[in-house]
């Protein structure tokens, strides 16, 4: 039986983009929320990424503020006690002996792609799949991201949505589609599309472009028109209706490092309109359980069944 996305509560299963790995130094500290969650990330001297449950079992400080990497480890700004990567405490400065509760929730954190990932599970269970390599990142011939994040009001199910949504395009976004289509195999889901873009009076960019989501919340998107392109799209739920949208673009290389990062933010510059353009809408609509749909406004159902499994178990 299908999942009635009409009355989930709580967060969907899968792997949540915490950050931009160049957000995040060697020693950084940074305090960040999710599903409802005080977390502390932070980067060791090693370069691993490390995402821990926030306040430490002693006193109750945040170990995102103030809190410092020393030897691989965070130690709290509070009382000093060290807590390891795996969130075990394994040292305090007073005391030899130390207490078998001090431990923190340890998250699983996957770095891939110029991303830090977090995995969330509604039943605490370890994931069940892997983030798959983006062979142009990091690749010679291709830039690294130009990225940016906006606060959204709204549940992340809308944002799906936009995966089977055939006709807002032309309204939303000016975008006139010559082909739609969808597929839905496991956790992956993938638009493909091909058409003509008005982004501005005066302008037109002829594009093909296969979007794919991997899991509830990451998308990358590899599209082919003025430029070349890789675009990435990330949400990551704070609470019941307010998510972090990451995006961000890879061009490949002119050849010349100040017209790569004008191409850079020129189309950042222009993922922002677009999706102020969707989050005009996103925020203020309700969800219908049945809406009144029409033969060729897309496989709604068959994004919803799809993004449906992620809420499964819990």
């Amino acid at each position: 039986m299908a999942v009635d996305l009409s009355t989930v509560s709580g967060f969907p299963n899968g792997w949540f983009v915490a950050a931009f790995s160049d957000e995040l130094a060697p020693g950084g500290v940074q305090p960040i929320r999710y599903f409802a969650t005080d977390m502390v990330l932070f980067r060791t001297e090693a370069g691993d990424a490390v995402i821990l449950d926030a306040h430490c079992p002693h006193m109750g400080a945040h170990l995102g503020y103030d809190g410092v990497v020393k030897d691989g480890c965070i130690e709290c700004p509070f009382h000093a006690w060290v807590f390891g990567t795996d969130g075990v405490c394994t040292h305090i400065p007073y005391q030899q002996e130390i207490p078998r509760k001090a431990r923190l929730r340890a998250w699983h954190v996957a770095e891939r792609n110029g991303m830090i990932f977090v995995w969330h599970h509604r039943e605490g269970a370890a994931p069940s799949w892997q983030i798959p390599e983006l062979v142009e990142h990091g690749a010679q011939g291709w830039t690294t991201w130009g990225h940016s994040r906006m606060d959204i009001k709204t549940h992340p199910k809308e944002i799906i949505e936009n995966v089977a949504d055939k006709q807002h395009f032309p309204r939303v976004h000016r975008t006139h589609l010559t082909r739609f289509d969808n597929v839905f195999e496991g956790h992956v889901a993938t638009q493909i599309t091909e058409g003509v873009a008005y982004p501005r009076p005066g302008q037109k960019d002829t594009f093909k472009l296969d979007a794919t989501y991997y899991g509830p919340a990451y998308q990358i998107t590899k599209m082919d028109g003025v430029l070349s392109s890789v675009l990435v799209n990330a949400h990551t739920p704070i609470e019941d209706k307010l998510l972090h949208l990451r995006f961000g673009v890879m061009i490949r290389d002119t050849g010349d490092r100040a017209r790569n990062e004008k191409f850079k933010a020129g189309y950042v510059d222009n993922l922002t309109k677009g999706f102020l353009e969707d989050v005009a809408i996103w925020e203020h609509k309700v969800y219908r359980k049945s809406p009144l749909l029409l033969k060729n406004d897309g496989p709604i159902g068959k994004v919803r069944r799809w993004y449906g499994q992620f809420y499964e178990g819990g």
